[in-house]
């Protein structure tokens, strides 16, 4: 499948910031932040007229116009991605790196990925946030549910950290595909279920601990789904939106007995760690 190249021009890093988390409701696959510019990625069969005009929409709010359109082949995307990809550190704690790279001793965790079109390889301050605040979570034997999995670097963390169950879900078929390979790659496909759909895919049940890397309206809009995942005293981990969306997460998330234990923050982008009473 060939990849449509969105070049938005004349923007701005707080810009490039918001019209990332507006268009993470749209299947835009990836995105890359340059000098005044922002890059969109999306399936060529998926950007039809009704994109293209959520696109425009999103950019003129700011007062963007102007953008650029390229088809990229899939093959040809594929290796650019993955000459251009770099490990990721966080702290002393863990590492992801792809399968071309040599081992990385210096870390307590390690994961070895094939770096695709999935979000999660561990760049993005949001997925950074989660894993470090996972340090901080005893997953020793519990339960756990990787909600929005991209490329499934949360679900194998937390196998790695001790967790007894994990089931990981994501929408996207690609990034469904690139958890499981991911997770056979880390020798993890006994402890770890990959499905792939919305959130209801999943059989109903109750879990110690929920991690949600994904955005702003669909933590909105599934926070009861996600609470009612919970068993209680259970933590739910989220990332995805912004110090201006705080407010209205905790409003929330307290209609449904979550409350905030943690808050993190980097670059734009915030991480929030709630219990359920």
């Amino acid at each position: 499948m060939n990849y449509i190249k969105i070049n938005i021009l004349q923007t701005t890093e707080v810009l490039n910031e918001i019209i990332i988390a507006k268009l993470a409701d749209y299947p835009f696959n990836g995105f890359e932040e340059e000098t005044e510019q922002l890059i969109a990625y999306i399936d060529q069969e998926a950007f039809g007229a009704k994109e293209k005009e959520q696109l425009e929409v999103v950019l003129k709010t700011h007062g963007l116009e102007k953008y650029e359109t390229e088809v990229i082949e899939e093959q040809n995307w594929n290796a650019q991605w993955e000459s251009d990809y770099q490990p990721v550190l966080v702290e002393d704690f863990c590492a992801v790196r792809a399968t071309f790279h040599p081992p990385i001793s210096q870390v307590q965790h390690e994961i070895v990925i094939t770096p695709k079109m999935s979000f999660g390889t561990g760049h993005h301050a949001t997925t950074y946030m989660m894993m470090k605040q996972m340090s901080q979570i005893d997953f020793a034997d519990k339960s756990v549910f990787d909600y929005g999995c991209g490329t499934g670097v949360l679900a194998i963390l937390a196998e790695q950290l001790g967790a007894a169950k994990i089931d990981a879900v994501d929408i996207e078929k690609w990034a469904y595909e690139n958890t499981v390979e991911n997770i056979a790659i880390n020798n993890q496909s006994t402890i770890i279920k990959a499905f792939c759909g919305e959130i209801t895919v999943v059989p109903q049940q109750q879990y110690d601990v929920l991690l949600a890397n994904i955005n702003r309206n669909v933590l909105l809009d599934t926070m009861d789904s996600m609470a009612s995942r919970l068993k209680a005293g259970g933590f739910l981990l989220t990332s995805g939106f912004l110090e201006t969306d705080i407010d209205i997460m905790l409003e929330h998330a307290g209609k449904v007995g979550l409350t905030k234990k943690v808050l993190l923050a980097r670059e734009k982008w915030r991480c929030m760690l709630l219990v359920k009473s």
